[in-house]
């Protein structure tokens, strides 16, 4: 390659490094298998928890790769972060590689059009750094298609069995290639055949592995993620165009190519080809549960190639065409740099909060021996922080169960992408604590399921998670009287219940928690202790202090519903019954003298 287009890769590397770290994101799904590597290097075997074989990964030579290299003295989470970076980088050099082979006669321009769109990607920056191994398989994906194309199939089958041993959907890579390949008369059948074969053999081993160890050939988290299902496709559709919308020039970048598809080069067809198929995918399957377009970074090079060609060939005839391509291509770079920035910078932010408010938690259940289980719905880092207790993901992505024999409630309204859970089941493992992703409210499905229990309502109280000085919510099992196994309530109480805290100081929402109390739920406390808040705030304090009352009789005076109750005593100046509860709050509340210094209690 000219000398240039390697001073163009190592400057885009700079502009691809410094997005990394304006949104410095490390992915609480990352935490998953940093607790496999971890648990594989302390002998328990390939697990999650202890003594339970669940492929709850979908990386597993990712995770190999990190065994070795923790083990070899490096540190497992800079480890991963610092890898991915390199391999999207090495992305970009491979983009060049193509597109060099692609033209050699043409401008060094034409060289590091697609490495620059790639370095203004700002979703590539995103998940490069993240811990997961989006990185990787985004090298690997872009080296397969390349040799597949410009030198040899053979070595592109090797690239990707390496992929499927990194991600699953590189055989969905492999089976576009040599369809494609056939397609545009490319490969014959035997070839593609041949091609196929190679990862066929090459995987077989790892198959049976797959299966004699953990029961299955897919792993856990597709039956848990993925679905297909009308609600799917809206939700894959959905994450389709939202990608389109903001690297796509709202579909226009994707249409002209396969409006001009004669003027295109093969391979250009080829990777349009490829983008189109795989995108189809996405959106059967309901896209991605986690935001900043994951899925559709491996395939950015098959979006770009097609578009930089049909650009080039817009200006070839033009008295400056480089001047007038370079402009263009610049032009459209800045598109996707800044156009998606403010919601990426968003996700960005929303996740490291997230991650912080987990790892702070796993410290301080870490720190209680007398807490062994955990059920929520983002498992990554509070599990690998909390140590070897077991960790329920309520999702089912770890646990068989959940995945694969979920529960249906008719009406129960949420946004969530996760549409799995089993709240019977989950209540029947009794873990100690259950953590709810937004503190009090439930949120996903699997939350709201479990207030239609009858034995998390009794048997479940809400608790202080004080964390390095916030102050957060946790449900503790603080009891075991016996309770019917099945939902008692209608759909509709808790829906009214997350509605009524959403609404929160609008003036309707205590309507709404009254209108879920007629309903039922007279024996939830955690009804009656925001019920309670909310007529404080409104300035009627005899509501609310018979509420808190409640609340206390039915969870034993809990430190949540307790603090509340405290709260109303304080403000009312009633300071020798707010002392009083302050005395039995210092049983319950843990790191009682940093607490009292935010001044949460009464000295």
């Amino acid at each position: 390659m000219p000398k240039k287009a390697w001073i163009g890769i190592v400057l885009f590397s700079a502009l691809l490094v410094y997005q990394f770290f304006t949104f410095n994101v490390l992915q609480d799904d990352a935490f998953i298998s940093f607790r496999y590597v971890k648990n594989f290097l302390a002998g328990h075997g390939l697990v999650f928890n202890i003594g339970e074989r669940v492929e709850g990964y979908t990386n597993f030579l990712w995770i190999m790769l990190l065994a070795l290299l923790t083990k070899l003295g490096l540190p497992t989470i800079g480890t991963a972060r610092v890898l991915g970076i390199l391999f999207s980088i090495g992305t970009l050099a491979v983009a060049a590689w193509g597109a060099y082979k692609y033209h050699p006669k043409r401008s060094w321009l034409w060289t590091v059009s697609v490495p620059l769109l790639l370095a203004a990607n700002g979703s590539l920056a995103y998940w490069a750094g993240s811990g997961l191994e989006t990185g990787l398989f985004t090298c690997l994906v872009a080296a397969g298609a390349v040799s597949y194309f410009f030198n040899s199939p053979l070595l592109s089958s090797y690239l990707l069995t390496l992929a499927a041993l990194v991600r699953p959907e590189a055989i969905l890579f492999a089976l576009l290639f040599g369809i494609i390949g056939i397609i545009l008369k490319r490969n014959t059948w035997r070839t593609s055949l041949i091609f196929w074969g190679v990862p066929g053999i090459c995987l077989l081993p790892y198959a049976v592995f797959k299966y004699t160890y953990f029961g299955s050939l897919l792993p856990n988290s597709f039956y848990a993620k993925t679905g297909f299902s009308q609600e799917y496709w809206q939700s894959g559709l959905e994450y389709f165009f939202l990608f389109i919308k903001q690297y796509g020039l709202y579909g226009i970048s994707l249409l002209l190519p396969l409006l001009f598809w004669k003027k295109l080069h093969l391979f250009s067809r080829f990777s349009l080809l490829v983008f189109l198929g795989y995108s189809l995918y996405v959106v059967v399957i309901g896209g991605d549960v986690l935001q900043a377009h994951r899925f559709f970074v491996p395939a950015l090079v098959f979006l770009y190639f097609p578009q930089m060609e049909l650009l080039y060939h817009s200006f070839e005839r033009k008295a400056h065409k480089n001047f007038a391509f370079a402009a263009a291509v610049l032009l459209f770079g800045l598109y996707s740099l800044l156009f998606p920035l403010s919601y990426l910078k968003s996700t960005a932010f929303g996740q490291r909060i997230s991650v912080e408010h987990m790892r702070k938690a796993g410290r301080f259940f870490a720190s209680d021996p007398g807490l062994k289980s955990f059920a929520l719905s983002a498992i990554g880092a509070l599990s690998y922080y909390a140590g070897e207790r077991r960790v329920i993901d309520m999702l089912g992505l770890t646990d068989p169960r959940i995945a694969k024999k979920p529960e249906t409630i008719e009406g129960l309204i949420s946004n969530w992408r996760e549409r799995r859970y089993n709240a019977g089941y989950l209540l029947s493992q009794k873990p100690d604590v259950i953590l709810f992703s937004t503190g009090l409210k439930p949120s996903s499905l699997a939350e709201k399921a479990l207030f239609l229990y009858p034995d998390f309502r009794l048997n479940y109280r809400l608790e202080f998670l004080y964390q390095e000085g916030s102050l957060n919510n946790y449900y503790r099992r603080f009891r075991d009287l016996p309770a019917d196994n099945k939902p008692d309530l209608p759909a509709r109480f808790v829906n009214l219940f997350t509605e009524g805290v959403n609404r929160r100081n609008s003036g309707e929402e205590i309507p709404l928690l009254q209108e879920a109390l007629r309903i039922g739920g007279k024996d939830c406390s955690v009804l009656y202790t925001t019920l309670g808040s909310f007529y404080f705030s409104a300035g009627i304090y005899d509501s609310a202090e018979i509420c808190f009352k409640k609340a206390m009789e039915l969870d034993l005076g809990g430190s949540g519903s307790r603090y509340n109750y405290r709260q109303l005593l304080h403000s009312q100046k009633r300071f020798a019954e707010a002392r009083s509860e302050d005395s039995i709050l210092y049983q319950t509340v843990r790191n009682y003298s940093q607490f009292l210094e935010l001044g949460h209690l009464s000295r």
